[in-house]
């Protein structure tokens, strides 16, 4: 089993990057354009939700299948095979693990439509995989 209150901590920053993101749902490229500050705050906040996700999934990988991975994206694979999470979540979960390396690795190439897109149409995704780590840690 996870150590879960280690999960706890990582969940609560997981839901204050959430709480923080819903309060520029409506944002647009054109708030981006004009407001640094907004564009870090989104950038900020988003890789902290997706990091804190990764962290959980790779724990839960580590404690419970004690299985070896290299990249993120071995742990999403383990977890869909192992059925902690869905092929469907596995398939997001791997999305995320691209957008968060490109939001470490690639930022100066990072597309603010796409920036704009996850915040205001995806976070519900980031929401899904959340409540399948609560479902699977029984939090």
């Amino acid at each position: 089993m996870p150590d879960l209150e280690k999960v706890r901590r990582h969940l609560q920053v997981l839901n204050q990057a959430l709480e923080n993101l819903e309060k520029y749902r409506n944002c647009s490229v054109a708030d981006l354009k004009s407001n640094l500050d907004l564009l870090w705050i989104l950038e900020r906040g988003l890789y902290l939700a997706i990091q804190n996700l990764i962290d959980i999934f790779a724990h839960i990988v580590s404690a419970d299948l004690k299985a070896p991975w290299e990249k993120y994206s071995e742990v999403a694979g383990l977890l869909s095979a192992n059925e902690i999470i869905s092929s469907e979540e596995e398939e997001v979960l791997q999305k995320m693990i691209g957008f968060r390396n490109r939001l470490s690795h690639e930022y100066l190439s990072l597309s603010q439509e796409v920036l704009v897109d996850i915040v205001n149409n995806r976070l519900g995704d980031i929401v899904l995989l959340r409540n399948s780590i609560i479902r699977y840690c029984r939090l």
